[in-house]
């Protein structure tokens, strides 16, 4: 019987039993993996609301172009913090990030919309907190 080529004729070798295995972080809770959704899908939907209000306005918005920029700015954070979140990094500016943004919500409070985004971001602030555990893991230091 004759062999094809590329066939593995060897079994394969054996994970070398001296090399300590790279230390995993515990897996994402799911509550993160939710806020991390909620902080990019919502920060998304806010920034076209946003841009959508302003073009529609036209020239006869009475907002002025500072408020604009600063949401559309906090917008952009807001998606990039839930993105950051979700690969386990800057605990400390997702809280600020998303306290300043529930602050902002709850100035709006008597808007159905602002109840919304608030009642999110507080769900997100308390995953935050309830799971910093997660954020601050690092790997044990190697003995050796």
């Amino acid at each position: 019987m004759k062999r094809f080529e590329g066939a593995i004729t060897t079994p394969e070798q054996a994970a070398d039993s001296t090399i300590e295995p790279v230390p995993a972080r515990p897996p994402r809770p799911a509550i993160i993996e939710f806020s991390a959704a909620i902080l990019v899908v919502g920060g998304l939907f806010a920034l076209f609301g946003t841009l959508a209000g302003v073009v529609s306005q036209g020239a006869e918005s009475q907002i002025p172009p500072f408020f604009v920029v600063l949401f559309v700015v906090l917008d952009v954070l807001t998606v990039a913090v839930g993105l950051l979140i979700r690969m386990g990094r800057s605990w400390v500016l997702a809280i600020n990030v998303v306290a300043i943004s529930l602050f902002l919500d709850l100035t709006a409070l008597p808007s159905p919309v602002a109840v919304l985004f608030a009642t999110m971001d507080a769900f997100v602030f308390f995953a935050l907190f309830r799971h910093r555990w997660w954020f601050d893991w690092r790997p044990e230091p190697r003995g050796g």
